[in-house]
């Protein structure tokens, strides 16, 4: 039930009370005083025919009296009668009594009176006769008693139908004051409550799409919609403002990251020209390693020279790029079998793997051929082989899968390690986020992800129950007959 109905329910309910009391308390005052204009009323009409008895019979005679009382007004403001007892030594008897009267027997209120010689009025019994009246007859020698009966049959009737017409009256106003109230009370209270309500229900979507409330009914309604306007219009300045700080703080931290960035170029640019030198030294003294080899016979002793003396190769183009174009070297893409590199950089990490106590496995699903520069795939696989060594501890395991699709190749490199952290994965691929306190530069995943995506590719990170799952993703290289 609503506000108007419970308020219009509880008017209606208070409106009957209140008529009812006021009516029932106004029936008994004018009840009450009715009533005793009917007590003055019955005395001086006893009083009077005492006097007129007295006049017409002095000595009491039977005959007198009731051609009196024949004379008798029955009907006046109520019904009357009146009954004349006269002294006897056997007590009081009836010697008249007036047209239609009732019967009635002397009672103790009659000898009182006589005995007193004075006017007595009392109620007497029955609903409809509340006032009897004895008065003496007879002066000075009292001779009897005039008792006169006054019926208020007519004003209960009168109260009666005064009572059923308020009760009436009472209804009829409960429902007019009640249907009033929820009319008034549905247009000034529920209607400003019910838009408020849904004004601010729609507020839950952010303050920024939550509407303004209108101003509509009493002021009390008008002023709690322009405080939830103001509240409303203080949330969104202070939202806009929020954001503006969020906002300045990014682009100071992409400052403070291109500042790094900056710094890492001019280190990268000074570190190849002081390694260039020698690594270029290196790679001779490798060259006639594997000449040597080659002359001695020693076929897997040169297999190892030949890998190591590649990466040389691969770092050495690394650096003569960096020192001539400010840049990693352009892809030279073609048709490269993705398990074959695999194969070839676990082969060149294995001392490391086995040092670490770990193991490592290359599983194949379908050929993988991927149209990609080799050299830059080794490099990601590299650095992703070398984060999965870091975090994993003796007897931990990695696993290389290689497969395509008709529409890429894709290598994932997945370990048993303890896996990302959930701040660790907000950062991913951010330069110079790193997870290894002070032992990383935080510009691997960066790099390799620059890397996949210079060759047409991309590298994420792949939700997973255990360990951590890296995807490299290339375009499909078609075969060559």
């Amino acid at each position: 039930m609503g506000l108007s109905r419970r308020l219009a329910l509880l008017t209606a309910v208070m409106a009957v009370l209140l008529v009812l009391a006021a009516t029932e308390l106004s029936t008994y005052l004018s009840e009450e005083e009715r009533l005793d204009d009917y007590r003055g009323e019955s005395i001086a009409l006893a009083e009077s025919w005492a006097a007129l008895l007295e006049h017409g019979a002095p000595t009491g005679d039977a005959a007198a009296v009731q051609a009196a009382l024949a004379r008798w007004p029955a009907e006046r403001l109520a019904r009357t009668q009146a009954v004349v007892f006269a002294t006897t030594p056997a007590g009081l008897i009836a010697i008249g009594r007036s047209p239609r009267a009732d019967p009635v027997t002397p009672t103790a209120n009659d000898s009182a009176a006589l005995a007193a010689e004075h006017t007595t009025v009392w109620r007497g019994s029955g609903r409809s006769v509340p006032w009897e009246v004895a008065a003496v007859l007879g002066d000075p020698h009292p001779w009897g008693i005039l008792r006169v009966t006054v019926s208020t049959r007519r004003l209960e009737d009168w109260t009666s139908r005064e009572r059923r017409r308020a009760y009436l009256f009472a209804f009829a106003s409960a429902i007019l004051v009640a249907t009033g109230v929820g009319v008034l009370t549905s247009r000034w209270v529920a209607r400003p409550l019910a838009l408020l309500g849904r004004t601010m229900a729609r507020a839950h979507g952010g303050v920024e799409s939550a509407p303004s409330a209108r101003l509509m009914g009493p002021e009390e309604f008008r002023g709690l919609a322009r405080r939830y306007n103001e509240l409303r219009d203080a949330l969104v300045a202070r939202e806009r403002e929020s954001d503006a700080r969020a906002a300045l703080l990014a682009l100071e931290e992409r400052a403070r990251g291109y500042d790094r960035l900056a710094l890492a170029e001019q280190t990268a640019t000074e570190f190849a020209h002081e390694i260039g030198t020698p690594l270029n030294t290196v790679r001779g003294h490798l060259q006639l390693l594997r000449d040597d080899l080659r002359a001695a016979g020693d076929q897997p002793e040169l297999e190892r020279v030949q890998l190591v003396l590649a990466q040389v190769d691969r770092v050495a183009a690394i650096v003569r790029a960096r020192l001539g174009a400010r840049a990693w070297p352009a892809p030279a893409l073609r048709v490269t079998d993705l398990t074959a590199v695999a194969q070839r950089i676990l082969q060149f990490l294995d001392p490391s793997l086995g040092q670490a106590g770990l193991s490592a496995t290359l599983e194949e699903t379908v050929p993988a051929l991927a149209s990609c520069d080799p050299a830059l795939v080794e490099q990601v696989l590299l650095n992703l082989l070398k984060n999965a060594i870091e975090a994993l501890t003796p007897g931990g395991r990695v696993v290389i899968r290689t497969g395509a699709d008709a529409e890429q190749a894709w290598l994932e490199v997945a370990d048993t390690g303890p896996g990302l952290a959930a701040q660790a994965r907000q950062h991913l691929f951010e330069p110079f986020a790193t997870t290894k306190e002070g032992a990383g530069t935080g510009l691997g995943l960066a790099v390799s992800r620059r890397l996949a995506r210079a060759s047409g590719g991309d590298l994420v990170h792949v939700p997973s129950a255990r360990g951590t799952v890296w995807r490299l993703t290339l375009p499909v290289g078609e075969p060559h007959d």
